[in-house]
């Protein structure tokens, strides 16, 4: 889930930060996981119906970018960070330039290239002493900002045996 100040703050960094540069950056979001929710009824409080609440990352929209390193921060100097949204996690914004960049992008190379980093960290230990080396999101994005139309693709790498075990 994107909120529209993220948005807003994605036209400004294209503005007056990025322009033309089309270097990956680090953005923050809140990951919460998924959960049922029980709704009581208000005579006796007894069970009405059981709600499944969807997993949900929420980019945010404050400090979002980050510098265009590999390495993850949050707002309390390094480390995972527990938010109201959940858990605080670095994803990495790779914004084109044109509507035919962003269709033509190779998003399986995306998620392949920080799919090798994520197993890059886990083979040299550093998964280990951070591990939110552990789950990056990928976020390419085109921002049209005559329309201000947003086009996005959001891809969660992970790292699979190859080839699959059986």
């Amino acid at each position: 889930m994107s909120i529209p100040e993220f948005w807003a703050g994605l036209a400004h960094h294209k503005l007056h930060s990025a322009q033309l540069d089309t270097t990956r950056a680090s953005v923050q979001a809140g990951f919460a996981g998924g959960r049922r929710h029980a709704v009581r009824g208000s005579a006796a409080g007894e069970v009405v119906q059981r709600v499944a609440v969807p997993a949900r990352l929420r980019v945010s929209h404050g400090d979002a970018w980050g510098s265009s390193s590999s390495s993850s921060r949050s707002s309390n100097g390094g480390g995972s960070l527990s938010t109201q949204s959940g858990v605080a996690v670095t994803g990495y914004l790779y914004n084109t330039n044109t509507i035919e960049e962003f269709k033509k992008s190779d998003k399986g190379e995306l998620l392949r290239s920080v799919g090798a980093e994520i197993l890059q960290a886990i083979q040299d230990g550093r998964a280990t002493l951070k591990p939110e080396l552990l789950w990056p999101f990928v976020l390419l994005s085109f921002a049209d900002l005559k329309k201000y139309h947003f086009y996005h693709w959001f891809g969660f790498p992970a790292v699979t045996a190859d080839p699959p075990d059986t």
